[in-house]
């Protein structure tokens, strides 16, 4: 590691000034010593980072396929100064080549601006991140996510791993092989931050959990789960929500045993044990590899045949250890859920990212919902097969007069309100009976976010992940150096807001120049208040068409609903 005059400078007079205090990089834990290292954030500010800490026992052998459980002491001290191990990744995502994908995956990161170890400071307010990826892939190892911007701002973070695609979240749905493994992982590691924060610096009772993508519907998710009572005080969802169709697998047990029988053809058994015997005995490659695809009538989308099939479940609650037992959206909306304040939002076009990657996607899904105007419903909300026919033929008016395949601008704007902005905004909607609830478009379209200038049939506007690289110089999208004062500006104003939220529970406690002197105004039942993030910062009311897709779907649905 290389450092600057500055940097050296700094930690020569630490060494002088805290002789008599233990050293910085080094903590003891419950379960041992960890040795970690001091870094330097962009505004040459010293932090401490310790990587790769384990949280969990490594879940291999007889622990695959099973709850995780606490992590065995180590004599001597462990080094935690890089990030080398991830969690399988079973989906196409970066990956850095010094990262090693292995079911020996359950660490998390702490990066801390204070001293560790020293009891005069007061301790800071803690950022705990869960990255996105489908529940198929993403990590939180430094490469992906670098924590100096949020470090600027003089909070704790924490970073994890959790375990993914089949390997984090196939179920027999009963007590053999338990749903929801990867995110029981997660609150694992929500309890390990709560016992051991206050080593680095962090204050136990000052931490918001928060993520983008499947980590944000992941936040909305710990959210309803009654187990994590205490856990967190806040949370800040970005893109996603558990109230999304996409984050529900209804027919996991299903997919197990198929599973099982592709990779071993002469599997004939429809026994739970006898098939966590399989899957503990191959390969995790073999797993992770699996040639699984969505069959008709049981997919997690909307798309007949497409979709994600390793997602959380509902589980039985008379399951010990059962983190999520009711459907998600009555959660929300009854209160059933730890009721803390949530800084909620979107980007303003979402789909955009999904139908770039794959440019056959506007006219291959304008065919499907033109075949028919079901096929905007499906079985996303429980309706009669009428009901389905009349409400999407409504969903259908609100984004073209014709054909979505003379429109192929109209399919883009349908399916980002249809997978992101609608139960996003539903989600707000709902929680504000309960808590305070900020909500927020981002529609700043800069170079930073790493699709600058792009659109899609006609269609413009800030895609899926884009906000990412201006929180945490993420190599999700952009690999870039920002150039753009603007860009910069809009940085430093998410960075406020965000961090704002992580120490007050209120984006714009005061009023403070950099954000225009805006005051956010929370959602209420009554009124759908949020803060539009472009080159300006300004409370506006109804975002998107959600208010046309409510009065559709509530006339229709038949309560109560799982998602929206």
């Amino acid at each position: 590691m290389k450092y600057s005059k500055g940097l050296l400078l700094i930690l020569s007079t630490i060494s002088v000034s805290l002789a008599d205090v233990v050293d910085p990089t080094l903590v003891t834990l419950p379960e041992g010593q960890i040795r970690g290292q001091a870094l330097q954030s962009p505004n040459d500010n010293v932090y401490y980072a310790f990587q790769d800490i384990p949280y969990a026992a490594p879940p291999v052998g007889e622990l695959r396929f099973q709850p995780p459980i606490a992590s065995a002491k180590w004599d001597g001290v462990l080094n935690t100064t890089k990030n080398e191990k991830i969690c399988y990744q079973s989906g196409q995502y970066y990956v850095d080549p010094d990262l090693i994908q292995t079911e020996d995956c359950l660490y998390l990161n702490v990066y801390t601006p204070l001293i560790p170890g020293n009891p005069s400071q007061t301790p800071l307010p803690v950022l705990l991140w869960i990255h996105g990826g489908g529940y198929q892939n993403g990590a939180g190892a430094i490469q992906i996510y670098k924590p100096g911007l949020f470090i600027d701002h003089n909070i704790v973070i924490v970073t994890i791993n959790y375990r993914e695609g089949a390997l984090g979240f196939l179920t027999t749905e009963d007590r053999v092989i338990p749903g929801n493994l990867g995110l029981k992982d997660q609150h694992f590691a929500m309890q390990w931050v709560k016992r051991n924060i206050n080593l680095f610096g962090g204050d136990p009772e000052k931490i918001t959990i928060s993520g983008e993508s499947a980590g944000g519907a992941s936040v909305g998710l710990q959210i309803i789960s009654k187990r994590n009572k205490g856990l967190f005080r806040g949370a800040i969802l970005q893109s996603g929500t558990g109230i999304n169709y996409k984050a529900h697998q209804r027919y996991a047990r299903f997919y197990a045993f198929e599973l099982g029988r592709n990779l071993d053809s002469n599997f004939t058994s429809d026994k739970s044990d006898d098939l966590l015997e399989l899957l503990q005995n191959v390969p995790a490659t073999d797993i992770n590899d699996n040639t699984v695809t969505p069959e008709i009538g049981k997919e997690a989308g909307l798309i007949e045949g497409e979709g994600s099939i390793w997602l959380p479940v509902i589980e039985d609650a008379s399951l010990e250890g059962a983190l999520l037992t009711g459907p998600f959206q009555e959660d929300v909306r009854t209160g059933n859920i730890n009721q803390v304040p949530i800084l909620i939002g979107f980007n303003s076009e979402e789909e955009l990212t999904f139908m770039l990657f794959d440019p056959t996607i506007p006219e291959r899904y304008a065919k499907y919902l033109d075949s028919d105007s079901y096929n905007l419903i499906r079985d996303k909300f429980n309706m009669t097969k009428e009901n389905k026919l009349t409400a999407g033929t409504m969903l259908k008016q609100i984004y073209t007069d014709g054909a979505f395949e003379d429109n192929l601008g109209a399919v883009v704007k349908f399916f980002s309100d249809e997978t992101f902005t609608t139960p996003i905004i539903r989600h707000a909607k709902l929680q504000s009976n309960y808590t305070d609830v900020f909500l927020y478009q981002f529609s700043y379209k800069g170079k930073m976010g790493g699709l600058k200038d792009i659109e899609i049939a006609g269609v413009q506007g800030v895609g899926h992940a884009e906000d990412i690289a201006y929180l945490w110089d993420a190599r999700i999208i952009n690999d870039g150096t920002p150039d753009d004062p603007a860009d910069v500006i809009t940085r430093h104003r998410l960075l406020t807001l965000w961090s704002n939220f992580v120490k007050y529970l209120n984006p714009t406690p005061e009023k403070d120049s950099l954000l225009g002197n805006v005051t956010w105004e929370k959602v209420t039942p009554n009124s759908l208040k949020y803060l539009n993030i472009n080159n300006t910062l300004e409370v506006q009311t109804n975002p998107k068409e959600y208010l046309r897709w409510e009065r559709i779907i509530d006339i229709y649905a038949i309560p109560p609903l799982f998602y929206y």
